[in-house]
């Protein structure tokens, strides 16, 4: 199921991206993905969420959650990416319309990939913490593309909060 998720992603993103000007939002890709490596990283052994298959065909290929979660980096991010940031509206209200339709294109796979079984939340994460997140995290991908210092430099504060709340133990970490 999740390589029908892919799939979309990919279509949608060539489709839909822009990838004329790929190059001048390809550090923000990067940021992306080193956020949520970083993320896989630190939380190893105290996940918020965790991708399993749902069908015979996952488990013969042994699909697990990294390897789930690379493919994700892969394929939906760099998708994701290049219509993101490549159709970001010009006006203020066209950026905020944009955060809101892409927390909810996310929010959907998230919450179908919830009820099919693919995804299961721990340690108090849950629906609402993803849309939050999404909100924030397409909020500070806008603000990376414009300037990445101050994208690094607002992530740190965001992964400070996530980590007091949700009582990560300094015994998680390797």
């Amino acid at each position: 199921m999740i390589f029908v998720f892919l799939l979309c992603y990919a279509l949608l993103g060539w489709k839909f991206g822009n990838w004329k000007e790929f190059y001048s939002y390809y550090p923000t890709l990067l940021f992306f993905i080193i956020g949520d490596l970083l993320s896989q990283f630190l939380l190893y052994d105290y996940s918020m969420w965790e991708f399993q298959t749902v069908t015979a065909f996952g488990d013969h290929i042994n699909l697990n959650h990294t390897i789930i979660s690379l493919c994700k980096m892969a394929v939906q991010y760099t998708a994701t990416i290049a219509i993101f940031i490549g159709k970001l509206p010009s006006s203020f209200q066209g950026k905020v319309a944009w955060i809101m339709l892409w927390t909810g294109i996310y929010g959907v796979g998230e919450g179908l990939s919830h009820v099919l079984g693919m995804m299961t939340y721990h340690n108090g994460w849950h629906f609402g913490w993803d849309i939050l997140f999404n909100i924030m995290m397409f909020t500070v991908l806008i603000v990376h593309h414009k300037s990445p210092i101050i994208g690094w430099i607002i992530s740190f504060p965001i992964i400070f909060f996530l980590w007091l709340y949700f009582d990560v133990p300094y015994s998680a970490l390797k």
